[in-house]
């Protein structure tokens, strides 16, 4: 693979961990945004599913993110 499109998928998957913390942050300090933000109230309006759910796949996808970009930064610094 070429250097510069490892460079980009390297940025990405730090944009992503990035905001994938951010909204993991977000449903820890306000687990009803994504009621407010889209209108809905699955839950009864208690924000129990919404957390649960966010704060899950927030976290992983965060982590994932930073894995692979941790792995990817290795690459480029090997150069291979």
């Amino acid at each position: 693979m070429q250097a510069h499109h490892r460079q980009w998928l390297y940025r990405a998957e730090i944009v992503i961990a990035l905001v994938s913390a951010g909204l993991f942050v977000l449903t820890l300090v306000d687990p009803m945004w994504i009621e407010t933000l889209f209108d809905e109230s699955p839950d009864e309006g208690d924000g129990s599913l919404e957390r649960w759910i966010l704060l899950g796949c927030t976290s992983l996808a965060a982590l994932i993110a930073a894995v692979l970009a941790w792995r990817e930064r290795r690459r480029l610094a090997a150069g291979t």
